[in-house]
């Protein structure tokens, strides 16, 4: 199980990456404006695991996070517009994964070729919970093991693992593409040998 210091990396990342991909930055050709919604439920993820692991400390960095909550709350309960924001926010934050399966579906949806993407993108949300299921339950103990400053571990396990979940979507997506491909071109031969096979025999020497 990854570490709070982990897990504050990794929404930290993730975050800047989807907003990145929201805001059309990164890979503006893909209909990615879901991706705004999961970046602000992992900045308020990030701000709360922040508020857990500084909560014990002194000092201002003690009280930081926390009043930066407390700010949203109150601007959120005198605000209609604020205040319904920060529930989409809240909500955000509780469904990261299935906003990012709503992004998937989005592109599957828009596509020309919807069933080439709806093989890639399945291969790229599989992907996805495949590595970071396998990381979840065994990168901690391999990162505990390497010879490193104590304080840095968190921050090698979280980079980790959003390389590792970065490049299992990748690598399944690209696989997804290729089946797709293959099954396409595969169709196409069978067509063309069906439209072989029905025309006149005559017709089809001359051809």
């Amino acid at each position: 199980m990854s570490s709070v210091g982990a897990q504050v990396v990794q929404s930290l990342l993730f975050g800047t990456r989807n907003s990145l991909l929201g805001t059309g930055i990164m890979a503006p050709e893909q209909n990615n404006q879901v991706r705004t919604l999961v970046a602000a439920g992992q900045a308020k993820n990030a701000l709360t695991k922040l508020n857990s692991v500084f909560g014990n400390s002194k000092g201002a960095v003690k009280n930081a996070p926390q009043k930066v909550i407390d700010l949203c709350n109150r601007v959120a309960e005198n605000s209609k517009v604020f205040g319904k924001l920060e529930k989409v926010v809240d909500f955000a934050s509780k469904n990261v994964n299935n906003l990012i399966c709503v992004s998937s579906g989005i592109k599957v949806l828009t596509a020309k070729d919807k069933e080439s993407e709806l093989l890639a993108q399945t291969g790229n949300i599989a992907g996805m919970f495949a590595v970071e299921g396998w990381m979840k339950k065994n990168l901690a103990k391999y990162v505990n093991k390497l010879p490193i400053n104590s304080k840095m571990k968190p921050v090698i396990e979280g980079i980790l693992f959003v390389i590792g979940s970065i490049t299992g979507s990748t690598i399944c997506y690209n696989i997804g593409k290729k089946i797709a491909a293959k099954i396409k071109k595969s169709n196409e031969e069978y067509k063309a040998q069906e439209v072989q096979n029905t025309m006149p025999k005559s017709i089809a020497i001359k051809a």
